[in-house]
């Protein structure tokens, strides 16, 4: 957990014109931002009281399991196992933000993209776990319920995947906001499920104003 926490302490070395430059970095810049990765391994080894294991966590996020990521280009073997599950959650983090030079994308598209990128780049088995706890509608999700009213899924459910608790905000058959109404699906007094995930962009719909 501290790992996963410190992963990019090393950032505070990095300048700030790089790390907050509005616009897509120069090769010679990510060469820079690259070097974040050993800056918070050094930084934690002088650190009192961190483990091995934190070390090894914030060091190998950026490792991928062919040996094509960064500082050091490790493979499979050579990679701890919570080194692996940070790598994921990583870049899980990164492809459901914006950015200057990209648009989020949708949790369920994200997980999709974990999917092509396992057995390659990132462990197969860890993205199949980290999916699963996830779940089929992971929170922030904009799903469309058979009502074709849309929600913003806000928890999951211990009793079924399927039926998350979601806030309802949107009539997409009226194209418009409606009351906020937070549903739990999996109740038996509800009649409604969801149909599908929907991208938000396509309705305008900025889904951080719904997980306050």
């Amino acid at each position: 957990i501290v790992g996963a926490m410190l992963h990019d302490i090393g950032k505070v070395m990095i300048p700030d014109t790089i790390l907050h430059k509005p616009g897509k970095l120069t090769d010679d810049e990510f060469k820079v931002m690259k070097s974040h990765v050993v800056f918070s391994r050094e930084l934690l080894k002088k650190s009192p009281g961190i483990s091995q294991m934190t070390i090894n966590v914030a060091a190998q996020h950026h490792e991928r399991i062919d040996g094509s990521g960064y500082p050091d280009g490790l493979h499979d073997c050579d990679l701890c196992r919570e080194g692996k599950m940070c790598a994921i959650a990583d870049v899980y983090d990164a492809i459901t933000s914006d950015r200057v030079y990209h648009k989020a994308l949708p949790p369920t598209s994200a997980l999709k993209k974990l999917l092509e990128w396992s057995g390659t780049h990132l462990d197969n088995e860890l993205v199949h776990r980290f999916i699963r706890t996830m779940g089929i509608f992971p929170v922030g999700s904009l799903v469309e319920l058979k009502s074709q009213r849309l929600g913003v899924v806000i928890d999951g459910s211990e009793k079924d995947q399927r039926m998350p608790v979601i806030k309802v905000i949107y009539n997409s058959k009226m194209n418009q906001y409606m009351p906020v109404e937070t549903i739990d699906l999996s109740r038996p007094s509800v009649q409604d499920e969801i149909v599908k995930a929907v991208d938000p962009g396509r309705f305008g719909i900025k889904i951080k104003d719904f997980l306050l």
